[in-house]
């Protein structure tokens, strides 16, 4: 029969105190239907309030306890604890952001990253008496892309984000595809030319590595192909255009 007992190694550092990282065991008693969220929660008021994490909604909308749990990169407050029983427990932050401080991590540069696409509607212009209707189909279309949370889990498991870290990343990419198949922006021609390149989606290794940890099932990498084909798309009906043009002369 397996131990009731929860052993968590958490993966610690604190500058303040060390200048190093290393790991420190916690143990509790579960209660039912815990989450590894309010497990940490539990650690930091009965055995440690020294410890760091992140969090904010509790609910798997806000993204802020994403972290890595042997190995898997999670939402803490997804987590049940029930599957962690057994075996002791590694947790660590999420990889490939600098460590600020136990399980927090600097989350700087992904949000950077966020802020070059411009992640906001530029409306096109419309009559101010009506307001811009949106079929179904537009609507379903760009769904999952709304979904994302920002939790930053598809760059910890992202090899191009790993080997660069000026590549945009999943999340990024996906919400300018979002942006891109909105009928309401106007910025067709800046989106495709802002994730031309190799820290665009050319520099995607293409191994769906995003699709398998999303916990909100957001289809990055597909999202990706879209952007490069109406890149290509568009260099080719450009190409046949001058050929034409030359053709006709």
């Amino acid at each position: 029969m397996r131990s009731r007992l929860l052993t968590l190694k958490i993966r610690r550092f604190n500058p303040e105190r060390h200048p190093s990282e290393w790991l420190q065991a916690f143990h509790l008693e579960p209660w039912e239907k815990m989450n590894l969220l309010e497990a940490l929660l539990h650690i930091q008021e009965e055995q440690d309030g020294s410890l760091a994490f992140r969090y904010s909604c509790r609910g798997a909308v806000c993204g802020s306890c994403a972290m890595r749990v042997d190995g898997r990169l999670v939402l803490a407050c997804r987590t049940h604890v029930e599957d962690l029983l057994g075996k002791p427990v590694l947790i660590e932050p999420l990889p490939y952001f600098p460590i600020l401080r136990d399980l927090v991590v600097d989350m700087s540069l992904f949000f950077a990253h966020y802020r070059e696409i411009q992640p906001y509607l530029h409306g096109k212009s419309i009559s101010s008496e009506r307001e811009y209707l949106m079929d179904v189909s537009s609507r379903r279309a760009i769904d999952p892309y709304v979904n994302c949370i920002l939790c930053g889990i598809c760059f910890g498991n992202c090899p191009a984000f790993r080997l660069d870290r000026q590549f945009l990343g999943p999340a990024i990419l996906a919400k300018a595809y979002r942006f891109l198949i909105d009928p309401r922006d106007g910025r067709e021609k800046e989106i495709l030319e802002n994730v031309n390149g190799q820290k665009g989606v050319w520099g995607c290794k293409t191994v769906f590595n995003c699709v398998k940890v999303c916990p909100k099932e957001v289809p990055p990498t597909h999202a990706i192909v879209q952007l490069r084909n109406e890149i290509l798309r568009r260099r080719l009906g450009s190409l046949f255009s001058r050929l034409k043009s030359l053709f006709s002369l």
